[in-house]
């Protein structure tokens, strides 16, 4: 999930918009390469398997892996904002190389262009959120940044970063079978060798405010809203999972939420976001053209 909205008291200057009917405008249209995933009509279950057990074992694998590039594209939209999001990690023998655009309208101020470096020393960032520099053309899905900027040193907390770049890739816990929905089917199904399986997520108030706080507190916060009132349909989570040499390991994972929120001015918005990652293995290089001025 990504830190979305800064809906401000403007919100309250607008009220010829039709407030009381907001909702998801048009949906997010974000499909994956992969026709498989997700896809289980008139396939039978691989006998002896579980989806949950191969995503941890997975997962476990993924926090082991000395070389990957992860690709993520992400969309979000509301009647109020929309958002696209694109992604390059690389993760190369302890190095870690983040890049990040992000496009924003409506009230979605969060446009920007990141990137971040460990060279497993030493940590640089840099942020340039002039939003001239930065273009999305949602035709084609492409993004531009016509100027990056420089890195220099960065002065956060670096082992929460490291953390969040490495070591997860949900913010809700998956980890324990009780934190699954009810509807959860735990089968899971193969196509021309890739298996292919979905994790389907509690997300009844019960579990956000508790188990889920995490994941709550960042809704809360992306729409400025109030628990009260909250609102989110269970989470899910299809992956498409290799084997490689007896070990598991993600090559798709597409996660899709739906959820609503009153906002502190009392408004109700409702918002649906998809988030798709794609992995590849044993070939990321970081390259001077990522480092720019540290190259």
């Amino acid at each position: 999930m990504k830190k979305i909205i800064c809906l401000t008291v403007a919100l309250l200057l607008v009220s010829i918009i039709a407030l009381s009917a907001m909702g998801c405008s048009g949906g997010v249209d974000l499909q994956a390469m992969d026709k498989n995933l997700g896809n289980y009509e008139g396939k039978e279950a691989v006998a002896g398997m579980s989806a949950f057990d191969i995503v941890m074992e997975a997962f476990d694998n993924f926090l082991k892996e000395p070389n990957y590039t992860r690709e993520e594209y992400f969309a979000f939209s509301s009647s109020v904002a929309k958002r696209n999001t694109h992604l390059i990690r690389k993760i190369v023998d302890g190095k870690v190389y983040n890049q990040e655009v992000i496009y924003g309208t409506g009230f979605d101020n969060g446009t920007c262009a990141k990137r971040f470096y460990y060279d497993t020393n030493t940590a640089s960032y840099l942020n340039n959120s002039t939003k001239r520099d930065i273009k999305y053309d949602a035709s084609t899905g492409e993004f531009t940044v016509r100027n990056w900027g420089e890195f220099k040193p960065f002065e956060g907390d670096l082992q929460k970063e490291l953390y969040e770049l490495k070591g997860k890739i949900t913010t809700y816990d998956i980890y324990s079978r009780d934190n699954l929905s009810s509807k959860h089917n735990d089968g899971v199904y193969m196509t021309d060798g890739v298996y292919y399986c979905t994790i389907k997520i509690d997300c009844s108030q019960e579990k956000m405010k508790t188990t889920q706080r995490a994941a709550l507190d960042e809704f809360l916060d992306m729409l400025s809203a109030k628990e009260e009132g909250f609102e989110i349909e269970d989470t899910t989570i299809d992956f498409a999972i290799t084997n490689e040499d007896g070990a598991y390991k993600f090559l798709i994972w597409k996660r899709h939420e739906k959820y609503s929120g009153r906002h502190s001015s009392g408004i109700k918005v409702s918002c649906e976001q998809t988030c798709i990652s794609y992995y590849t293995y044993g070939n990321a290089v970081i390259t001077s053209d990522d480092l720019l001025n540290l190259a």
